[in-house]
């Protein structure tokens, strides 16, 4: 996935979808620690099946329309940047494909709020449940990193360089990405 020539900035969709991710992934994070049958655990695991499908569209959008071009800044922080969002990337991947295979690969149907039970086509392997579970903690666990770099840097774009690119996720352009 790299820059293209082009638009220097996003789409109203990309916008959209950037700050729906940001508020599911911060929700899904803070439910993660639910005891079993709570809310937050029933949150987590429901909301996360039905966000995990929007979240892998998120993925495949990006990947499919590519990055505005970098800033002019030296090539370390673009670097850096690529690096922070090709992360986040695979930590969304990596979180989604593991949370569905949970409860799966204990041969169990993924439940989503009690109102939908999608069997599962695996046998019982707890194996690929310990795997799965080890996955998904440290995936989820990256995006505390991830966000302070991406913050750290929309920060530095916004109050060190004042190079209108931290503004680039609030203003939509015409053919942006």
């Amino acid at each position: 996935m790299t820059a293209r020539s082009g638009p220097t900035g996003y789409s109203g969709l990309s916008i959209l979808v950037h700050w729906l991710t940001a508020i599911l992934v911060i929700a899904l994070f803070v439910t993660h620690e639910g005891d079993r049958g709570s809310a937050a655990q029933a949150f987590h695991v429901g909301g996360g099946a039905i966000a995990g499908l929007f979240l892998l569209w998120r993925v495949w959008h990006r990947a499919r329309h590519g990055l505005p071009e970098p800033g002019g800044q030296a090539a370390i922080f673009n670097v850096a940047s690529r690096i922070v969002f090709i992360g986040f990337l695979a930590a969304i991947v990596a979180v989604v494909v593991t949370g569905y295979l949970l409860p799966r690969s204990l041969g169990r149907p993924l439940d989503i709020y009690g109102l939908v039970a999608i069997p599962s086509p695996l046998p019982r392997m707890p194996w690929l449940h310990t795997l799965s579970e080890d996955v998904h903690d440290i995936a989820g666990h990256l995006f505390i990193p991830l966000l302070g770099l991406h913050l750290l840097g929309a920060a530095k774009h916004a109050f060190v360089d004042r190079d209108g690119i931290a503004m680039r996720i609030f203003r939509p352009v015409r053919g942006g990405r």
